[in-house]
């Protein structure tokens, strides 16, 4: 096996384990109960989405209307454009499974992004709007 064909076969590894996940996540909006989260972190994992998005991870504070509020960590691919509306402290909406609270699917975006202010990142150059407490950048995950 050549190089190619390595790196083929590792993006097809990839491809396939992203499609299972998102028909999870697909799973859960369809059934799942619907909460606001709030955006604790959220890290690049360096997989884009063809040429206008990336895929993100995301670690949250879930604020169910019947629970307690629970951390969960999902996954999603946000567009370029969106992407500054995903910053920590930003609300968005989950859905979860009730029966394992692993299990969550981001729903819709922010309904607004916090109020930010723009930064560039030491470690790998990016500028980007950051809000108050948000002490990683939004790129490389690496202290701001």
């Amino acid at each position: 096996m050549n190089d190619n064909d390595f790196l083929r076969s590792i993006q097809n590894q990839v491809e396939n384990e992203l499609l299972e996940q998102e028909q999870i996540y697909t799973q859960i909006r369809k059934t799942g109960e619907e909460a606001p989260a709030k955006i604790l972190s959220m890290m690049d994992t360096g997989v884009r989405i063809g040429d206008t998005a990336s895929m993100l991870k995301f670690s949250l504070e879930v604020f169910p209307q019947d629970r307690s509020p629970f951390r969960a960590e999902t996954q999603n691919s946000i567009s370029d454009l969106s992407r500054p509306k995903f910053v920590p402290g930003a609300t968005i909406y989950v859905k979860f499974n009730p029966k394992d609270l692993t299990q969550v699917a981001i729903d819709h975006a922010p309904i607004t992004a916090p109020q930010a202010t723009a930064i560039t990142c030491s470690a790998c150059g990016a500028t980007q709007k950051v809000i108050e407490g948000q002490n990683t950048c939004s790129y490389c995950g690496r202290p701001l």
